[in-house]
């Protein structure tokens, strides 16, 4: 019943949906110019590997084998170019769930647990927060999963529960 009447609050609240929006905006563009920022630097270290490979001597033929082999066994350059576009799409569905989780609860939730989601490997920062509970403005002082505050930045899959909800610290998929 509270669920289908925040529902309806939502959708019928036009500044609400204006903030979304706005939000959503912000995600975007900022996810954007993360992967435009790995793009020039992807883009630079090919022409770097082109020019250190001729200075060398060595053909077209061969550079772009060279090359090819790079791209597929996610070598040192495509790996990495890789890995930028998975940081930053990772990046942004995380700041997007923390976006919809303040929109849904808003003030209506005291205090939020930190959970571990994923791997049995965590971060040293990550791991001092699991199981710790604050409120939201306190989580946002010092950090939210995937807000980059962390070792594992953008690769963090930690989220932010509700005190109430019943969960495992650590949650291994």
């Amino acid at each position: 019943m509270v669920e289908n009447e925040l529902r309806e609050e939502l959708l019928n609240d036009e500044e609400s949906q204006k903030t979304l929006k706005d939000e959503d905006e912000n995600i975007l563009l900022w996810a954007t110019l993360g992967i435009a920022y790995g793009i020039d630097i992807f883009v630079t270290k090919i022409e770097r590997e082109v020019a250190l490979l001729r200075n060398a001597g060595v053909g077209t033929g061969a550079i772009s084998d060279i090359l090819r082999t790079d791209l597929t066994t996610n070598g040192r350059i495509f790996g990495e170019y890789r890995n930028t576009i998975k940081r930053g799409i990772v990046s942004s569905i995380m700041q997007s769930s923390r976006i919809g989780q303040d929109s849904v609860h808003g003030d209506r939730i005291e205090r939020f647990k930190w959970i571990s989601v994923g791997s049995p490997k965590i971060c040293p920062d990550c791991e001092t927060r699991v199981g710790q509970l604050a409120t939201w403005k306190e989580w946002e002082a010092i950090g939210f999963p995937a807000s980059g505050f962390s070792v594992c930045k953008e690769f963090c899959y930690c989220v932010l529960v509700p005190e109430s909800i019943e969960i495992d610290q650590q949650v291994i998929l």
